[in-house]
């Protein structure tokens, strides 16, 4: 069967991620986030044509996949439409970008381990959407029992078996959902993650309050209930020295003040990081953790006083959220997630935002540049999501990347100069939601192969 891949993720929410990491700009033959369209066709019986309808995936309307233009493919007629609202794993927060489609067959199941992240492949017949900024989502499709429909953003993917009837079809929250186990058998599929422990960055609230654990009434973790590993800080020490190991997970967070117990930064935890990261893993660093970020990757960012001492102290600032996607998604989010009281910075004056525990500053974020396949240069470099001034740096007064990403080989890595989580309280500040976001975007496939790393150094 002939099949067009589809990037997980894009589309309207990951145009800037995709071009940080390599990927096309928006172009009248990819669309956005790099997703071939199908050029246009003026013929009434698209069954007749020799390439599919449009795809425009910028506004997270959807149709069918591309046959590649041989004509072979007999597009699958519609009477019926699924409705519904793609939502984190506790059912509250929407889920822009989502990919959701019905198939007639199971999807790939996602990898148990590191792995270089391809496009999902859709079957040609089949119609799919990528959800709105507010996670709402209008999918054709025909009736007919038997089906499956797919929900998948990254390593999250849902798979639940239906019964499509004529006409609309309103599909339950709890069944398009993005899982928050890994749990194959009950069709659901999570990134594995490894959390170092912190007190001062507790990373692993944030991950039990969308839904991968069960939190308690002031917003802490209930240990024992959480869907990832919590490591200790020599444990995450001792995970560093074992590549292996590693490679069972998708997602490794190094938080700030997770290093005091992890032991020294050597030569085999760089190269294990580096190696670990290239086959597609991603790696997320927080404020004075910055050792695991500058040291592992040093010709991508500098850091304010990296040359002597990078660790600044506390300060609060005014951040701008820079990146439409992300900017489009805080918009569009409820009004109690917007506002969650009790004195925490909040939503309601985008695209600033109240930024606080900020311990390191970023001075630079250069291109980084690299060949791929075809021997095209690519701009493998940082991508600034949220930008702001750093009092506690010279100058003062000038803005400074606050949360970057960018590519290294099949995999990336993160950095925030603040705090994501804030310690136990009910819901979810500013940037504990700018974390979830990042969460599903570093999982975003390559819709080519990526081009190799850079030199270290």
């Amino acid at each position: 069967m002939r099949t067009t891949k589809l990037g997980l993720g894009v589309g309207a929410l990951a145009i800037a991620l995709m071009s940080a990491c390599g990927g096309p700009e928006p172009t009248e033959a990819t669309g956005t986030g790099g997703i071939p369209i199908p050029p246009t066709t003026t013929d009434p019986d698209p069954a007749e044509a020799d390439t599919g309808t449009i795809l425009d995936v910028g506004n997270g309307s959807g149709g069918m996949a591309d046959d590649g233009g041989n004509g072979d493919c007999t597009p699958l007629p519609t009477n019926a439409t699924l409705t519904g609202t793609v939502h984190a794993p506790n059912l509250e927060i929407p889920i822009s970008g989502a990919l959701v489609y019905v198939t007639p067959e199971d999807p790939e199941p996602v990898p148990d381990g590191v792995y270089c992240a391809e496009c999902v492949e859709i079957p040609c017949n089949s119609h799919f959407v990528l959800t709105e900024p507010d996670g709402t989502f209008e999918l054709p499709a025909p009736a007919g029992a038997g089906q499956t429909l797919v929900v998948q953003k990254g390593q999250f993917m849902h798979r639940v078996d239906i019964d499509v009837v004529e006409g609309n079809n309103v599909i339950a929250d709890a069944d398009s959902n993005l899982p928050g186990e890994w749990n194959p058998d009950a069709g659901m599929w999570v990134p594995r993650i490894a959390v170092v422990e912190s007190g001062n960055d507790s990373i692993f609230n944030v991950l039990a309050k969308i839904g991968m654990g069960s939190v308690d009434g002031n917003g802490g973790l209930v240990n024992g209930s959480e869907n990832f590993d919590l490591l200790s800080q020599s444990d995450g020490g001792a995970l560093l020295e074992d590549l292996d190991a590693m490679r069972q997970y998708h997602i490794i967070f190094i938080p700030c003040m997770s290093q005091v117990g992890m032991g020294s930064l050597g030569q085999t935890r760089l190269d294990n990081i580096r190696q670990w990261v290239e086959e597609g893993g991603k790696w997320y660093v927080t404020d004075w953790a910055n050792e695991y970020l500058y040291q592992s990757f040093p010709n991508y960012q500098t850091l304010h006083g990296q040359s002597f001492d990078p660790d600044l102290g506390y300060y609060d600032t005014t951040g701008i959220v820079l990146d439409a996607d992300l900017l489009a998604w805080l918009e569009a989010l409820p009004a109690p997630l917007q506002d969650i009281g009790g004195g925490h910075p909040n939503l309601l004056s985008l695209p600033s935002v109240e930024i606080v525990d900020n311990w390191s500053g970023i001075d630079e974020i250069p291109s980084v540049i690299v060949q791929d396949q075809d021997g095209n240069d690519v701009d493998v470099g940082h991508h600034a999501w949220v930008e702001g001034v750093c009092p506690a740096c010279t100058p003062s007064n000038e803005l400074r990347p606050m949360t970057i990403s960018a590519e290294y080989g099949c995999g990336r890595m993160m950095f925030s100069t603040y705090h994501t989580d804030e310690g136990e309280h009910p819901g979810l500040t500013p940037q504990e939601l700018i974390l979830l976001y990042i969460i599903l975007e570093i999982g975003v496939c390559h819709d080519a192969p990526p081009p190799p790393p850079p030199p270290v150094g």
